[in-house]
């Protein structure tokens, strides 16, 4: 009998490592096999920065349903921490990334979801590097609060 030895990835940072020594799907499939997926988004969900800057990483090695789950995450995030998920959402089409996916979602919950997003993203600021994104995610929030 083979015994297959599945490391655990404690934190973004080992994470990471796994990325860079391997391929985003063989990290991603390393933190399910371990039963870490729950754990990171989890930690997504509440404002784990150090988490929600490898969502790029994830989100390449997610399958589609994993790939829900780190929507999902984000969306959760929003309120939390804007400016980190601002900072990594894709302002095209992408499925999980897409600034349309992530910022919809919370219209999903409910108005008072929708007031929590709205209210965090109209305290950032209007600078460059987010700006743009805050306007398509509130567009985008208010789009789906509409349905």
């Amino acid at each position: 009998m083979i015994a297959l030895l599945v490391v655990s990835i404690l934190s973004a940072s080992q994470f990471a490592a796994s990325v860079r020594a391997q391929t985003p799907r063989a990290a991603v499939q390393q933190l399910v096999a371990g039963g870490d997926w729950p754990r990171v988004m989890a930690g997504i969900s509440g404002g784990a920065a150090d988490w929600i800057a490898l969502a790029p990483e994830l989100a390449a090695g997610a399958d589609a349903a994993h790939g829900a789950e780190l929507t999902r995450a984000l969306a959760a995030a929003l309120p939390r921490a804007p400016a980190d998920v601002l900072a990594i959402i894709d302002p095209r089409r992408s499925a999980v990334l897409g600034v349309q996916a992530v910022c919809a979602a919370p219209a999903a919950a409910g108005p008072a979801a929708v007031a929590d997003v709205r209210e965090a993203l109209d305290l950032l600021p209007d600078v460059a590097a987010v700006g743009r994104t805050k306007a398509l995610c509130l567009k985008e929030l208010a789009l789906a609060a509409a349905r």
